[in-house]
């Protein structure tokens, strides 16, 4: 009985195994640059991250701990393509010349393809095809050291097996040959759960675009690079949401200048998560009205896009190419933002908390920023709202708690604010005194 008991639950296990999908997601770029150079995969459901090369290749693995022994070591042992359709190439690296074992399992532990070779030190290259249907195990042992892959064979064989050596790289060419595998061939495993958000963030020189992405299927990342860097030289990461494209990072445009002091053009205050002041301004800056719209009139759309800007932009302290939000174009990112568009009207009179998940989903999440309990915060828009809190009469205010988002409408020397709370998963609107100061977020012309 014990004996059919655990038959049974390999069985399921293995079934689980071979049903879970496993996803590549590959890199490439347009606009500004076509090159990436490096991408940050933050899973905002599971709070976990990492960087990888942009020549690289994501791998979502739904389950990693049989592949435990080589994780973080994406280039002591690699697999191409993968899943394969049968046919694939292994590389990996030998330190020391010797005995190496290579061994090919399925999920039962039947041992398919055993391998030994007396290996020089350098880069090795085996190709593997006629690999049947279904999860295999490669273990590659050189000397002490041990590394186990997991192999996905998608189609049936056309071919008898075959796992042959093919190359060896001697080590002086060890460096370069690492290098041009990288550009075509390195995987980097990442473990993922069905439905988990993933923010990518793509870097190019001084470009940096967010992608936000619950993945379905394998497939290519295109980051659209867009220039944007304010005139003291900061480059701000930029994230599409809708049809607009936003800063994904507060303005931080401008001199620092402690709070004690009149806020005068082009000086910002900051402070920090403890509401102490800080000049490396870790949130961004927060301004006074008129320093931010640097003279320029009030302005608003006057109604849904593509009316929702203003008639004539207002640059005030944004990069070149920027603008400052109209009072309606943060109603357009806000309808795009979560389930209830209808929550937010196009007109100057509705004043309250509005919504139902947006302001959740406009909020950062996996970090120390927002206090407890940081309601309903997803970031699945990667806009990545943070609680830059506000100023008053030579004090900073609401640390932790609250996001205050400057807009270009000012009717009557309050103007239009639009703002996120750690306590709720709503958006409030309202108008404030131009004196307070607060964050601000650019929105593409």
């Amino acid at each position: 009985m014990k004996s059919k008991v655990l038959t049974l639950i390999f069985g399921i296990t293995t079934s689980f195994l071979l049903q879970a999908q496993n996803y590549q997601i590959d890199f490439t770029g347009t606009g500004a640059s076509t090159n990436v150079d490096f991408v940050k995969v933050e899973n905002l459901t599971q709070c976990t991250n990492l960087e990888l090369n942009g020549t690289d290749i994501l791998h979502l693995v739904a389950e990693t701990g049989i592949n435990a022994e080589n994780s973080g070591k994406a280039t002591e042992i690699n697999i191409y393509p993968n899943p394969t359709s049968g046919h694939c190439f292994v590389n990996f690296e030998s330190y020391s010349s010797g005995k190496t074992t290579l061994k090919l399992y399925d999920l039962t532990g039947r041992t398919i393809i055993k391998l030994e070779d007396l290996l020089p030190k350098g880069h090795h290259t085996y190709e593997l095809k006629g690999l049947n249907k279904g999860i295999f195990i490669l273990k590659v042992e050189v000397e002490t050291s041990c590394f186990n892959s997991r192999i996905v064979s998608i189609n049936e064989p056309t071919e008898s097996t075959e796992f042959k050596h093919i190359e060896t790289i001697s080590n002086t060419h060890v460096l370069v040959s690492t290098e041009e595998l990288k550009v075509q061939k390195s995987l980097i495993e990442m473990q993922y759960n069905s439905g988990d958000v993933l923010k990518l963030t793509g870097k190019s020189g001084d470009f940096r675009t967010v992608y936000m992405l619950v993945p379905s299927n394998s497939q290519t990342v295109t980051f659209t690079f867009i220039p944007c860097t304010d005139a003291n030289g900061n480059n701000y990461s930029i994230v599409k949401i809708g049809n607009q494209w936003w800063m994904a990072e507060n303005l931080n445009a401008g001199t620092y200048a402690p709070i004690v002091t009149p806020q005068v053009s082009g000086t910002k205050f900051c402070m920090n998560v403890n509401g102490q002041a800080d000049p490396n301004c870790p949130m961004g800056g927060l301004y006074e009205w008129e320093n931010m719209m640097q003279g320029a009139s009030q302005c608003n759309g006057t109604g849904a896009p593509p009316n929702d800007r203003c008639t004539t932009p207002v640059k005030g302290l944004c990069p070149t190419g920027w603008h400052i939000p109209s009072h309606y174009e943060w109603t357009t990112l806000e309808r795009n933002a979560g389930s209830n568009p209808n929550a937010f009207p196009y007109d100057m009179s509705t004043i309250s908390l509005l919504g139902t998940d947006e302001g959740g989903n406009l909020k950062e999440t996996c970090t120390t920023y927002w206090w407890a309990p940081n309601a309903g915060a997803t970031n699945s828009s990667g806009f990545s709202g943070l609680p830059g809190g506000d100023t008053w009469n030579g004090v900073f205010e609401d640390f932790g708690q609250s996001a205050y988002f400057w807009t270009s409408t000012e009717p009557l020397f309050f103007a239009w604010v639009h703002a996120l709370n750690y306590s709720l998963t709503l958006v409030g609107r309202s108008s404030y005194a131009i004196e307070s100061g607060f964050s601000v977020r650019c929105v593409k012309d």
